[in-house]
């Protein structure tokens, strides 16, 4: 079977794609999942890593989400243990 195929890009559908709640849930479940890794990294007594979600403004509009550091600890452990990076590479 051969042929040819003609995308066409639709500019507003793709916007609504982008900020959907789908989109957000995905994007929010993965930042999640690397929260837990980093989190199961720690070795020092932390309150851990926390997820922040919003939506962007790049492109027209988009959810964002990023893990990030709640205190001296989890800045200590991603400064010397990679505790954060190591979680999102895994």
């Amino acid at each position: 079977m051969s042929g040819h195929v003609r995308i066409e890009f639709n500019s507003k559908g793709f916007k609504e794609i982008l900020n959907s709640n789908g989109t957000k849930n995905v994007i929010e479940s993965a930042a999640k999942k690397i929260q837990s890794r980093a989190n199961g990294n720690l070795t020092k007594k932390s309150e851990g890593y926390s997820v922040k979600s919003w939506r962007g403004n790049y492109g027209g509009g988009r959810w964002i989400s990023s893990v990030r550091t709640t205190d001296h600890n989890s800045m200590v452990e991603e400064s010397e243990n990679k505790a954060l990076s190591r979680a999102v590479s895994s």
